[in-house]
Parts: structure tokens; sequence; C-alpha cells
């Protein structure tokens, strides 16, 4: 493998990380999910929801080490987004209750940019 392939694959596995911390945060604070999953008995699942929320929160707002390979910071610069701007969406979706704004997706995808 020569230098841009392995730079390609190493921003898809960045990007895998931050995808994946960004539906454990919105998971464990969707009010829907949370209902069903308490509705239904899963305890073992609500549980562990809880956990990854927990710690995608960390890692997303209060990890300060920024020497370390994969900050959150860190893994934003290598893919070209802004950590604030991602923070200030996900804020926003929560804040909304995870409701569509009035004039669609649009407003959603403006908060993220």
């Amino acid at each position: 493998m020569n230098s841009r392939t392995n730079n390609v694959t190493d921003r898809k596995l960045i990007v895998s990380v931050v995808l994946r911390a960004v539906k454990d945060y919105l998971d464990g604070n969707n009010p829907t999910k949370i209902h069903r999953l308490k509705s239904k008995g899963q305890d073992h699942e609500l549980s562990q929801l809880e956990k990854n929320c927990k710690s995608a929160k960390f890692w997303l707002y209060e990890e300060k080490n920024t020497d370390y390979i994969f900050s959150f910071e860190k893994c934003c610069d290598v893919i070209a987004i802004s950590p604030e701007r991602l923070r200030r969406g996900l804020r926003q979706l929560i804040k909304t209750n995870f409701s569509p704004p009035k004039n669609g997706i649009r407003a959603h995808v403006k908060i993220m940019n």
C-alpha cells in the first residue's frame, strides 16, 4: 500500500470513530429510544445505552488530552470538520428533542456547517 491509500484508510477509520460517538451520544439522549427500552423491560440494553452515551459525551465534550492521537479535536482535524460546529449541532438536535425543524432538514444541515 502506498501512503495515499493509508491516508484514505486512516480517514475512514477516524470518520467511523466520530460517527460511532455521535450515534452513541444521540441514542442515549433519544427519549423515544429510552422509553421503548424501558417499556419492553430491556434493562441490560438500556444500561449499555447509558454507558455508551456517557463515554461518548466524555470524548465529545470533556476530554482535554489533545495530545492523544484519537482525541476528538485531533480526529476532527484529520477529517476537516469543526469540533465546535459538530458539538453545536448535537446540542441543537437534543434541545429540539430530535424534532425536525419547521423549514426542513436544511436547517439541521446548516447547524452542522
